[in-house]
């Protein structure tokens, strides 16, 4: 079976090519079994889609490259006859009113915030992904810490993340020049008094004058908050000044 040409597609989407089966096998470990229909993000040359499959589970496979979509057509063509595996030539991004039960990929580093919120946008009850390991270590940072930011804040408001494992960069082809992690985020209750654009762009103006105090950023703060910058506020801190901006807003 020939392989397409990975330069071109690396040039073009960020992506790097996982080449440990027992790594695959561990995403797909972390899943819930009782969950049967995945979809799986950026499945390159399907070695997480093989596992996937012999696992059961019933699989949509969003991968963009003409090429690549192709050859998951010709590996796996038992398994689309069968309605066990489809395979979707399109942009995750682009997707809309999808609903499943779990999310895995190994995905774009160039893209990997847009894709992660863009699937909050989606019905889903969990999402494994391997991202680059920095991007991961602050998604994961805990609120409040000298590692969080922005994106901390931003996705921790929606759900539960949680930094499973490092995998080092020689397990992909080409290797990059960065290691990987995998994360789960499993999405949870969003208090219904925040406003999710409104706390995005609360956000923004915090994170563009990171190192003022907020006392100086925001007008009517508490005044608890005051003397914080925006990387010392805990989540429940966040919640609340969410809370009081979008009253004064």
């Amino acid at each position: 079976m020939s392989h397409p040409s990975r330069k071109g597609f690396t040039k073009k989407y960020g992506q790097v090519f996982l080449r440990n089966r027992e790594i695959a096998a561990y995403e797909v470990d972390l899943l819930n079994k009782t969950h049967a229909n995945v979809l799986e993000i950026g499945p390159g040359e399907g070695v997480l889609t093989g596992v996937l499959l012999e696992r059961g589970y019933s699989v949509e496979a969003v991968e963009p490259d003409h090429r690549l979509s192709g050859l998951l057509m010709e590996r796996f063509a038992t398994q689309i006859k069968a309605g066990r595996l489809s395979v979707n030539p399109v942009s995750i991004l682009d997707m809309k009113g999808i609903s499943c039960d779990s999310i895995i990929g190994n995905i774009p580093y160039m893209i990997s915030a847009p894709i992660v919120f863009k699937i909050f946008e989606f019905d889903f009850k969990e999402a494994v992904l391997m991202v680059q390991k920095e991007f991961a270590a602050k998604v994961c940072a805990k609120p409040g810490s000298r590692e969080s930011g922005r994106i901390t804040y931003s996705v921790q408001l929606r759900a539960d993340v949680e930094y499973m494992r490092t995998v080092p960069r020689v397990f992909f082809d080409p290797v990059p020049d960065v290691d990987s992690a995998v994360i789960r985020i499993i999405p949870k209750y969003v208090d219904p008094e925040i406003a999710l654009k409104k706390a995005d762009e609360l956000l923004r103006i915090i994170f563009s004058a990171r190192r003022k105090k907020l006392g100086t950023v925001l007008k009517d703060v508490k005044i608890e908050y005051a003397s914080l910058r925006g990387e010392e506020l805990s989540m429940e801190m966040f919640i609340d000044l969410c809370k009081n901006y979008q009253k004064n807003d």
